[in-house]
């Protein structure tokens, strides 16, 4: 299998406080990487620094063959390369929920409106929110604007997603709907990268798991390893305290 995410002595401090300590990591192509960990453990910081939303401190990353922690890095080619799903959704709330999916490859790729019309209504349908099209964000469910939020992602035909939490501000029922496109997603090859709380999505989607707690990775296995037979006490009651959530 071939690396697309290679991360080395990855640092990461907010003012004195170290949030990363020095994390390997290899991610090949088409695998699908859960993060779980307790608050503040440093996973959303990880996933942000994996497209440089947070630039890191020490450490080299390397994406699809560039490293991207270089000064003077082509930034706006790479995020074309690089989809994000974010907890909240970040939708325009100016906008339809098609002119939201159909934004990106115009600005980004300057295609054209029939162009990028066509394509984000096939991904609207892909995720089961077509018949939104024309509604704004806020007249629609939360899991229904997590799913164009994915489309969205997908507009730009990126070679790799990362997921922050996706479905952690959403009600159960809503939940359920995110990780079906999520597991559909996985199911056609896409690499991903998911930081979650799910621990069914994990077991039964995921080819691996890191548990990362205090800046580090702790565990890293497949996910019949890490939650069925957890090799730290710091593992094992994290799985406890999550399944009495």
């Amino acid at each position: 299998m071939s690396a697309v995410i290679e991360v080395t002595g990855l640092k990461k401090y907010f003012g004195s406080v170290e949030v990363l300590s020095g994390i390997d990591l290899v991610v090949n192509y088409g695998e699908v990487l859960v993060i779980i960990g307790p608050s503040g453990s440093g996973k959303s910081t990880l996933l942000r620094c994996l497209n440089l939303l947070e630039r890191p401190s020490a450490g080299i990353i390397k994406v699809l063959g560039s490293e991207i922690t270089l000064k003077g890095f082509d930034l706006p080619t790479f995020r074309k390369k690089v989809g994000m799903v974010f907890q909240n959704f970040n939708l325009f709330p100016h906008m339809t929920v098609l002119q939201n999916v159909m934004e990106g490859p115009k600005t980004v790729l300057g295609l054209s409106d029939e162009l990028t019309h066509d394509r984000a209504m096939s991904l609207l349908k892909k995720v089961g929110v077509a018949s939104h099209a024309e509604k704004k964000p806020s007249k629609i469910s939360g899991g229904q604007q997590q799913r164009v939020a994915i489309a969205r992602a997908l507009a730009l035909d990126p070679e790799i997603i990362l997921f922050d939490e996706p479905t952690s501000s959403l009600d159960p029922e809503l939940r359920l709907e995110v990780l079906d496109v999520m597991r559909n997603l996985a199911s056609e090859g896409m690499t991903m990268v998911v930081v979650t709380h799910e621990m069914e999505f994990a077991r039964g989607v995921a080819d691996r798991i890191i548990f990362l707690d205090e800046g580090t990775i702790v565990e890293d296995g497949s996910p019949a390893d890490l939650l069925s037979a957890p090799k730290t006490t710091r593992l094992k009651l994290f799985l406890q305290s999550v399944s009495k959530a």
